[in-house]
């Protein structure tokens, strides 16, 4: 196969909590990831490597094009793994969605899109299981980016489980449009210490959701969600804001995903997200109406 064409999608984090800081610097984390219908495009092709190695350009500006990306570093681990380029290139070309440094995983479901095009441009079939232990040498979301859907993500994000699908909602998604440093999150974290709640506190709402999201109980998912890194937020205002707003024009429930500063808004209907974007267009400079997906990182046609 010559080319490859991935859907790239967005995650969004129901549960989050977050542990001590590891000796390897990492943390240890337990989250109920969801995929989002939001995605990137992403178009791969094998070339001679006469113009580069391994060549990125996207649509986005504020996306390196270099080794930072995670792009890049995925085709790096795979072609170690694997040594399938050898002489050749790979050209890739991102079309760009995902707000960036939103923490909605933009980069590591692009990452996770490029090891499921290059397994398929050079035929391997290399199991899902170890293409996600490459994702997870990359970064921590890619393993979830890979598979998708509803699933309990543990460890630094390498271990991920299925859980059953999630009943079908509209999601509204508000940013400040100001990437956010993950490492900054995480320090601010570390200062301030757990406020999330208690851990028989986060046990309790831990156990509703899964069980909520096992019985289609809505109720009981909306009011068990949790996020370990809101209190550590480098912008509450806007949070707080657009929580309140979202809430107030009709939105089920509404939290901040990940390390933000994006918040997401779980709305019932069509009809309810266009009245909740409306009034978060007023505040939001990036606001965005979606839907859950059933699953992660996909081969399209190219």
């Amino acid at each position: 196969m010559l080319g490859a064409k991935v859907m790239a999608r967005a995650k969004i984090n129901l549960f989050l909590e977050v542990g001590a800081r590891r000796d390897d610097g990492y943390h240890d984390i337990r989250s109920v990831m969801q995929s989002l219908e939001l995605s990137d495009e992403l178009y791969f092709r094998r070339t001679d490597g006469s113009a580069g190695r391994i060549v990125i350009r996207c649509n986005d500006t504020c996306v390196p094009s270099n080794a930072e990306n995670l792009v890049w570093k995925s085709i790096e681990e795979f072609d170690s793994r694997t040594g399938v380029i050898a002489g050749g290139g790979i050209d890739v070309l991102i079309n760009k969605r995902i707000p960036v440094g939103a923490g909605l995983a933009g980069g590591s479901a692009d990452a996770a899109a490029a090891f499921l095009a290059l397994n398929h441009m050079f035929e391997l079939d290399i199991p899902s299981d170890e293409l996600a232990d490459m994702g997870a040498a990359v970064g921590s979301d890619v393993p979830f980016c890979l598979l998708g859907g509803t699933a309990l993500v543990s460890g630094r994000g390498e271990r991920v489980e299925r859980l059953e699908p999630m009943p079908r909602v509209q999601v509204v998604l508000a940013s400040p449009g100001e990437e956010a440093s993950t490492r900054e999150v995480y320090d601010r974290f570390d200062a301030l210490g757990p406020a999330a709640g208690s851990p028989a506190e986060m046990e309790v709402a831990f156990n509703t959701l899964v069980a909520g999201i096992r019985t289609h109980d809505f109720d009981s998912i909306c009011s068990s969600l949790v996020n370990s890194l809101e209190p550590a937020t480098t912008a509450p205002e806007q949070v707080e804001r657009y929580k309140d707003i979202a809430r107030q024009s009709g939105a089920l429930v509404a939290m901040m995903t990940g390390s933000g500063p994006t918040v997401f808004a779980l709305v019932s209907g069509m009809e309810e997200a266009a009245e909740v974007a409306w009034e978060l267009e007023k505040a939001a400079p990036i606001t965005i109406v979606t839907s859950f997906a059933g699953q992660g990182a996909e081969l399209s046609e190219v």
